[in-house]
């Protein structure tokens, strides 16, 4: 039976240095700076961006490839593998399972969430998502369900798995890793607004959990990527019916 690990192992202090360098190379910084250099020194801004969905999903995908190179690098030089992070087949038809049976735990958190907000703290409640409003024709949708898929479910994993396990092994536990990690999360999604910001930061938290629970990447990976893509499509076609 699988048990979640939370425990806090013991690590020196050159090997915890080292790994609080990791989680900050791996962490975004580094690699949303990059992709969004070149945009930015022609004068592009965070809003001008959600005008041109091409840019924006390359944008997503050079980040999310700078990110992988990292933690590939970082896995090389520490002389371990994408297995060490959970990157494997092995029980894959139930974790597959495990995946798909979590997303509809996402949309019933996602309504509680908003639920919540809309009655408690009115203020902060919105029906608009920015990025969802950037989707503005077919071609625009399939772009976006490329970059949800990789950059998302797959990149976003990745991270979280590379983070969780660096707190794990070095920084104070995977439960400490867990929390701090989710609420970055959630941070990283403000561009949706405070609502966003927390569904992001509880859906990471799931993540997290499935993650270690099974010791493998599938079971979030799925989760994940079916969850925004569902969502993506869900938008598209009520838009559609709404509209018309």
């Amino acid at each position: 039976m699988t048990t979640i690990d939370l425990g806090r192992r013991q690590s020196s202090w050159p090997d915890r240095v080292q790994a609080l360098i990791e989680v900050l190379l791996v962490a975004g910084i580094v690699s949303s700076f990059v992709a969004f250099l070149p945009f930015h020194l022609r004068g592009g801004t965070e809003e001008s961006l959600l005008h041109d969905i091409r840019l924006l999903t390359a944008m997503l995908l050079v980040e999310a490839s700078i990110t992988v190179l990292l933690v590939a690098g970082l896995l090389y030089l520490r002389r371990q593998t994408w297995r060490d992070l959970g990157w494997c087949l092995d029980g894959l038809k139930e974790n597959v399972l495990i995946g798909l049976g979590v997303v509809p735990l996402l949309f019933l958190a996602n309504v509680v969430v908003a639920g919540t907000i809309r009655h408690y703290f009115p203020r902060f409640y919105t029906e608009r998502n920015p990025l969802m409003e950037a989707i503005r024709t077919p071609s625009d949708l399939a772009l976006f369900l490329v970059a949800a898929v990789l950059a998302g479910g797959i990149k976003e994993e990745l991270q979280r798995a590379f983070i969780l396990t660096r707190f794990r092994d070095h920084l104070g536990g995977a439960g400490l890793g867990l929390i701090l990690w989710s609420s970055a999360f959630g941070a990283g999604h403000y561009l949706q607004g405070v609502q966003g910001a927390v569904a992001a930061g509880l859906f990471g938290l799931v993540f997290g959990v499935v993650y270690l629970a099974r010791a493998n990447l599938i079971a979030p990976m799925v989760a994940h990527s079916v969850y925004d893509v569902t969502a993506l499509l869900g938008y598209w076609f009520f838009r559609g019916v709404a509209g018309s």
